[in-house]
């Protein structure tokens, strides 16, 4: 079996302190048909030289000043010519033997577009956790959020001739909004597999801006409400602008799949308790009462089915934000 050519591409800016590593985990994987593509934003740092010392190995190398993480990404989607294609940060790795296994899996499958698998967290102080999409409502999630660890995610090129490139007005949810594209339209399938190693630092996004995440998230939900029938998503809208979530825009996505009113309702209520968990994060803790006050009286038994929703209700009531600082220092 001819495995097929899958193109990684690795955007870096300041990350020479991890970027090696991240190398080797790619070239470490002797897949036959690889192509690795890096982007860096013109880092001051130890990342040339890494980037030199593996000149040979790499497809393709450039560092240059440019507009961020999704700009680099999109740069290497212009110049990656394998059929399956997914990013890796310069903070990330794969795991032994990964890209053999996908490449296996997308030619015995060629009706899916992206498969995910579970994440490895690690990090300084940090034990070592797996992380995976739920099973429970995941068509579902697909459309709510990003429920797969994205280093894990691969997907066919196709999907970016279909649906374009990265959002440059994105920075935090770019990876949720090119990936509901192809749920809302493509087969997606979870597999067995730990995939990639995550690394959780100070410096990274998923640890230090997530109230960046909570509104990316908003914007791309609202996008999906309007890419639907105005009988399904009317009273959802509604409610999204009284919490002063909505964005107003005139934009959709493209939709081929069919879904039920009840199906985007539960949908909107997962969207709800992903932003409030970036946004309890960041101890905004009048949003998080805006949300869960909400979500106690409109949907009591999704609030049920988590536990989570009214400790952070209560948290929120209670108790301000120095005192939640604190509380978290003393559990470090």
């Amino acid at each position: 079996m001819t495995l097929p050519r899958i193109s990684i591409i690795t955007p870096s800016f300041q990350q020479g302190a991890y970027l090696e590593k991240t190398i080797q985990s790619v070239l470490n994987q002797q897949y036959p048909n690889l192509e690795y593509l890096i982007f860096d934003g013109a880092s001051s740092d130890e990342t040339l030289s890494i980037l030199k010392k593996y000149d040979a190995e790499i497809d393709f190398w450039v560092s240059e000043p440019d507009n961020g993480q999704s700009h680099a990404i999109n740069k290497g989607l212009q110049k990656a010519t394998g059929e399956i294609v997914t990013w890796l940060n310069s903070d990330d790795q794969f795991t032994e033997g990964t890209l053999t296994k996908i490449g296996h899996y997308f030619s015995k499958n060629p009706e899916i577009y992206l498969v995910h698998g579970a994440t490895l967290l690690f990090g300084e102080k940090i034990s070592e956790t797996k992380r995976s999409a739920p099973t429970k409502d995941l068509e579902i999630l697909y459309l709510a959020c990003l429920p797969y660890p994205q280093p894990s995610a691969f997907f066919r090129r196709e999907a970016v001739e279909k649906f374009g490139f990265l959002s440059p007005n994105l920075h935090y949810g770019m990876d949720y909004d090119f990936f509901v594209q192809i749920a809302l339209n493509y087969q997606i399938e979870k597999i067995e597999g730990t995939f990639s190693k995550y690394l959780m630092h100070p410096s990274s996004k998923s640890v230090s801006q997530n109230s960046g995440f909570a509104k990316d998230y908003a914007q791309i939900f609202s996008k999906i409400l309007r890419s639907f029938s105005a009988t399904h998503t009317q009273e959802l809208i509604r409610e999204m602008t009284n919490l002063e979530l909505y964005h107003k825009a005139d934009d959709t996505y493209q939709v081929s799949k069919k879904y039920t009113k009840s199906e985007l309702y539960k949908a909107f209520l997962y969207n709800l308790k992903y932003q409030l968990s970036f946004y309890y994060e960041d101890l905004d803790l009048e949003t998080c009462r805006k949300i869960t006050n909400f979500l106690k009286d409109f949907a009591p038994d999704f609030v049920a089915e988590f536990p989570e929703i009214s400790q952070i209700n209560q948290r929120s009531k209670w108790l301000n934000k120095p005192i939640m600082q604190l509380l978290r220092k003393v559990r470090r």
